[in-house]
């Protein structure tokens, strides 16, 4: 059965290691069958929150004091994702989130690919923007709150779904097939991002 997995991060400041909040769901089957959120404490040193995020999400430095910080919340994500791929909108920002705060804290890089429905929406539906309103909106896919990460995470899985329908495939490997989308990887020192074929 094809599974993957959905994820969405948001960032206090211009840092990419500034994680503050995350959220992860399971789709098998095209149906969402688990799901995780978290606020994060951002590795020291990164940790700052920016007015300019905080108008974004909503989240503040009070909000995260008694939160897990980012190893304790890696660890967690990497057992929930264990060997799917992940699925993001616009996900070349949150796999540079995976990579700065792992670095940030010296952890190595995960092994893992990734696929991103920007990307695939890109080869899917002819539209003047593709920002995830936009996208979920063509996709017929609610998006009950923006830039908060579960209701992000939502959405995206929702798009790819929506995505798979449009092409005609039951798997995310078919649907990367047929959108003629390469897959992205992450890699311990490296990374190929998601991108056209």
């Amino acid at each position: 059965m094809d599974a993957w997995v959905a994820i969405d991060f948001e960032t206090a400041n211009g840092s990419r290691a500034s994680a503050c909040s995350v959220a992860v769901a399971r789709v098998k089957g095209g149906e969402v069958v688990e799901r995780f959120a978290t606020l994060i404490r951002p590795p020291a040193g990164h940790d700052r929150f920016e007015y300019r995020n905080t108008q974004i999400h909503g989240i503040q430095a009070f909000d995260v004091v008694g939160a897990p910080g980012w190893r304790q919340v890696w660890e967690h994500l990497r057992a929930f994702i264990g060997e799917d791929p992940l699925v993001a909108h616009n996900a070349s920002f949150d796999t540079s989130v995976i990579r700065a705060a792992n670095s940030a804290v010296d952890l190595p890089w995960p092994a893992m690919r990734y696929a991103c429905t920007m990307v695939i929406a890109k080869q899917t539906w002819p539209m003047r923007s593709y920002r995830l309103p936009d996208v979920a909106l063509a996709a017929g896919v609610d998006l009950a709150r923006h830039h908060e990460a579960a209701s992000d995470t939502l959405a995206a899985a929702g798009i790819l779904v929506a995505q798979q329908r449009a092409h005609g495939v039951d798997s995310l490997d078919e649907l990367m097939n047929a959108a003629r989308v390469a897959w992205g990887r992450l890699y311990d020192g490296g990374y190929d991002t998601c991108r056209r074929r």
